[in-house]
């Protein structure tokens, strides 16, 4: 007669934003540039498959290492800016807020905006996508599905 185990594993329910979930992302996510050089980087917007109305990009840099030269609202999925991006050199801060009217949006990589960095000096620079970063679904709840942040590293 032999004894018998069952081994169960029970994980945790994901968040109900984590099936279909939207992610803010940047793009090169990584390179090398030298001193005194410019680069530009892209925001990105991935939607989940769902459409959204709104969102809040907060990202943060280190202000010793990289200088915002210029931000673009130009050619952006953002139809409507809440106000227009804005940065601080100093603080090492982006901020982008915008809407899209309904029906809203649904996009894979549907660009937020580029931002052009100067490189102040050598050493490494994460362009962080922050957790007060916001994606809001066109439920009329405004109910936040951001659950990934793609952030970049960058060689100086």
């Amino acid at each position: 007669m032999g004894i018998s185990f069952w081994l169960v594993f029970i994980s945790p329910p994901l968040p109900v934003a984590w099936a279909g979930s939207a992610s803010i992302f940047v793009g090169p996510a990584g390179g090398a540039f030298t001193v005194g050089s410019t680069f530009t980087v892209s925001i990105y917007l991935n939607t989940g498959g769902n459409s959204i109305n709104a969102i809040e990009a907060n990202l943060s840099f280190p202000p010793d290492k990289l200088q915002v030269v210029a931000p673009s609202a130009g050619k952006s999925a953002i139809q409507i800016w809440v106000s227009q991006p804005t940065y601080s050199n100093q603080e090492g801060t982006l901020k982008f807020q915008g809407t899209v009217p309904t029906p809203g949006i649904n996009t894979e990589s549907g660009l937020i905006s580029t931002v052009t960095f100067r490189v102040r000096s050598v050493g490494q620079a994460v362009l962080k996508v922050l957790d007060s970063s916001r994606v809001l679904l066109n439920d009329g709840k405004g109910t936040d599905i951001l659950g990934h942040r793609g952030n970049g590293i960058y060689r100086l």
